[in-house]
């Protein structure tokens, strides 16, 4: 791994983060949270399709998407406070729809991305 892409990445991903999810109290699960882990899992599919140099990789999967979802999110909210069936719709919703999104994320990205001509023998 690239250290400096995927540092950069991790700032304009957390700054991301952020932006869509300002007036978060930080107490308790934020649905806001679920949108964008969902919304990053949709984004790393498709990154995950596309021909990428290793340090654009890093770049964009690595350091942006990864430090745009936060599954930190989730598991402090079994231990803050916050009411276990809220926490529990939060990891539920975030794991299954963002399981949906990075396969729907993939099947865009192989849309997007043309095959690659075979070599004449």
């Amino acid at each position: 791994m690239r250290l400096v892409p995927a540092a950069l990445g991790g700032a304009a991903g957390t700054l991301l983060r952020l932006l869509l999810t300002q007036g978060d109290t930080g107490q308790g699960w934020d649905a806001r949270m679920t949108a964008v882990n969902i919304l990053g899992a949709f984004l790393l599919g498709l990154a995950s399709q596309l021909r990428l140099r290793p340090a654009q990789r890093d770049f964009v999967m690595t350091g942006g998407l990864g430090a745009l979802t936060s599954f930190a999110v989730l598991t402090a909210a079994f231990v803050d406070g916050t009411g276990t069936a809220q926490a529990w719709i939060g990891l539920v919703t975030s794991v299954l729809l963002g399981l949906a999104a990075a396969l729907a994320g993939v099947l865009l990205g192989r849309l997007l991305t043309p095959d690659e001509p075979e070599a004449e023998a």
